[in-house]
């Protein structure tokens, strides 16, 4: 099907200098990527700051038998009493990313949303595939309620999120904790999310050329994560797979308009509202994959915004 595609223009500006990777080559497109950050440094990107917010990097315990965790920790300097935690799993198409990736999402969280945030460099595919990356951010979650009283965390109020693939490890978590008796999770944050392998919605199969992420992108993506047998794949490396969503955590659920992962996102998001689950969900017209950090746009800004805002709700009800 033929669409015509109407861009946000202060978006398209930005999204349209991104390159495009061959997701299928995972070696190649980290280091493609990490050409293209650098000569964004030379361009004059800084890395955002916050002197309210104390950074602290530290490892933590693996699940039984893998490495250790390294995290960072965004700490508010004048946190005086325990209150909301914010555990976020960054994107990258299981193959990419690190500490840095989501930097600005942790850093807002802790500064506007009042959380401590806390980052997790979990393992990556191919070279450590599901369920290699969500058992460390499963760990990490455990790891921070133990320690809740130490973080200044009220370990009835963590939140877990992520963008992208983040936002599948997030949904499969809020499933590993209900299935696993705990830790409970007070919300899940899923910012345009992979749900789905099968890869068969409408904005999925009609996502070639798309900017940023593209509908060969995600093909490549789940052949690294879970392999090309999908004859029995866990809903914990694709929760659409789920046969029960009650029981999960309040959801806040992010789409974007050109990206095809939005169908899977939005039908996940009505499977969770008819399991009983209170969601809310934003569709944003005009954008695509990523446009929330991605530039200072009017509708970005408003989508960050708006995701801190319903942080700040929840953990206040």
């Amino acid at each position: 099907m033929n669409t015509t595609r109407k861009y946000d223009p202060e978006v398209e500006k930005i999204a349209s200098t991104f390159p495009h990777f061959d997701v299928s080559d995972a070696i190649g497109t980290r280091a493609a990527l990490e050409k293209w950050f650098e000569a964004a440094v030379e361009q004059g990107v800084e890395r955002p700051t916050d002197d309210r917010i104390e950074e602290i990097e530290r490892t933590i315990t693996g699940p039984d038998g893998a490495p250790e965790i390294p995290i960072r920790i965004y700490m508010p300097k004048e946190r005086a009493e325990a209150g909301p935690g914010f555990v976020n799993f960054h994107g990258g198409g299981f193959i990419l990313g690190d500490l840095e990736s989501e930097h600005s999402r942790c850093l807002i969280m802790a500064a506007e949303g009042g959380a401590v945030s806390i980052s997790v460099d979990y393992r990556l595919a191919p070279e450590d595939p599901f369920p290699a990356g969500v058992e460390d951010c499963y760990a990490t979650l455990k790891w921070v309620v133990e320690h809740a009283e130490e973080l200044k965390i009220d370990p009835t109020k963590i939140a877990i999120g992520g963008g992208s693939a983040g936002g599948n490890l997030t949904a499969a978590v809020a499933l590993m904790a209900r299935d696993r008796g705990g830790p409970d999770v007070a919300f899940q944050m899923l910012i345009y999310p992979v749900i789905d392998d099968r890869c068969i919605t409408p904005s999925m199969t009609n996502g070639a050329g798309l900017y940023i992420w593209d509908y060969q992108n995600s093909l490549d993506m789940w052949n690294h994560y879970i392999g090309k047998d999908r004859s029995n794949v866990s809903p914990y490396a694709s929760p659409a797979r789920a046969d029960d969503l009650s029981g999960l955590p309040p959801a806040y659920v992010i789409t974007c308009e050109h990206d095809p992962l939005r169908d899977e996102a939005i039908i996940y998001a009505m499977d969770l509202m008819a399991a009983g689950v209170q969601v809310e969900l934003h569709n944003y017209p005009g954008t695509v994959h990523g446009f929330d950090f991605l530039t200072a746009s009017e509708i970005s800004t408003r989508a960050v915004n708006e995701s801190v805002d319903a942080f700040k709700r929840v953990m206040k009800s």
